[in-house]
């Protein structure tokens, strides 16, 4: 098994993520090239709908949850050794999503509002009822990485745990899948479903990082104009303004390919 702590930081980063894309990604590049009917604006808002306004683990108000101060993050080991790879993953995948939402997001020693818990597969249950309260039962037989978060009255996520079982996601190859979809959920977009395609809220797919249709969820989400609270309904005329919009400027048409330009993809260039 690959020991991240006895290689340089760079060279594990390219075999890890070579890896997974030779096995995963390198299909779903081709299928989004070639099969770009997510860039229907009515398929836009429907996935956004699906993504940020439902909850894969209980019912929802179906309101627009979103952080609306900065993101503070840091690690909390668990009965383990600092792994600098996985950090540098979480590092580079964190300023991805700063980037494209324009929210600021920056490691902080203290007074952290994202935790990061690095733990063993051993641990991952305790760490999970200890510090994320689920009320999911067996979640931690039924997942291979977790994220929650926390809102306030107002709907604005005011705190958020990520808790990854180290040994668990390098022996299965889920690393990177797992840094970029906790990451990115507990940034409001909550859900998965198998039909929204392609993107990393499918787990029956094999995508493991952003997509266009990904990106353009973020980027329709951290709009200024979509407040933190907004129901379905009133939600919904803006989030159709703000697509015709971004249609407009070309941002849809060339999503596939800026979200490529940062983040963890161009480790392995």
């Amino acid at each position: 098994m690959l020991n991240p702590n006895t290689i340089s930081v760079i060279q594990s980063l390219k075999i890890v993520l070579g890896f997974s894309l030779l096995m995963w990604q390198l299909p779903t590049y081709a299928t989004e090239n070639q099969n770009l009917n997510w860039q229907n604006s009515n398929y836009i808002q429907k996935a956004f709908n699906e993504i940020a306004l439902k909850n894969e683990y209980r019912k929802t108000a179906q309101r627009i949850l979103k952080w609306q101060k900065p993101i503070r993050y840091a690690f909390h080991y668990h009965q383990m050794p600092k792994n600098t790879l996985v950090e540098e993953l979480f590092d580079a995948h964190l300023k991805h999503l700063a980037d494209i939402t324009q929210l600021p997001i920056s490691k902080s020693a203290q007074a952290n509002n994202l935790t990061i818990h690095l733990t063993s597969d051993k641990h991952y249950g305790k760490v999970i009822k200890k510090f994320t309260h689920t009320s999911v039962k067996n979640i931690q037989r039924d997942s291979n990485c977790m994220g929650s978060f926390k809102t306030n009255s107002k709907n604005e996520i005011i705190s958020a745990e990520i808790v990854l079982p180290v040994d668990h996601v390098f022996s299965r190859g889920l690393l990177v899948a797992c840094i970029v979809e906790e990451s990115t959920q507990v940034l409001g977009l909550p859900n998965d479903s198998d039909w929204v395609h392609p993107s990393i809220a499918n787990d029956a797919s094999k995508v493991e990082l952003l997509t266009g249709l990904d990106y353009m969820l973020l980027k329709i989400l951290y709009d200024p104009q979509l407040k933190a609270g907004m129901n379905r309904a009133k939600s919904q005329p803006i989030i159709r303004q703000l697509i015709e919009k971004f249609e407009r400027a070309g941002i849809i048409e060339k999503a596939h390919i800026q979200v490529n330009q940062s983040g963890l993809f161009p480790f392995v260039n």
